[in-house]
């Protein structure tokens, strides 16, 4: 059986959360310690923008910093923009 403590250690290494069918919180990078996430449509292979629009995940090498800005979030910003984006669907 696993301690709270063993729980929380497993918790904080979990990279990708699903939140609904194919839509998922995922992890893209860690620097620092801290985690660089996206709210992803797996089926579509598109990411929810901060303007709560679906956009296409496009290469890495195209992605450019006004891409970053608008797909990444911390986790608890993903959450929330997660959240706001059910109430208006």
């Amino acid at each position: 059986m696993f301690t709270d403590e063993q729980k929380l250690e497993w918790f904080d290494k979990a990279v990708r959360f699903q939140v609904q069918g194919l839509i998922f919180i995922t992890m893209r990078s860690r620097k620092g310690g801290v985690g660089s996430w996206v709210i992803e449509d797996i089926g579509t292979k598109k990411l929810l923008n901060s303007n709560l629009e679906w956009e296409d995940d496009i290469p890495n090498p195209e992605k450019d910093k006004a891409f970053l800005i608008r797909t990444r979030y911390d986790f608890e910003t993903a959450a929330m923009m997660y959240e706001q984006y059910k109430m208006f669907a």
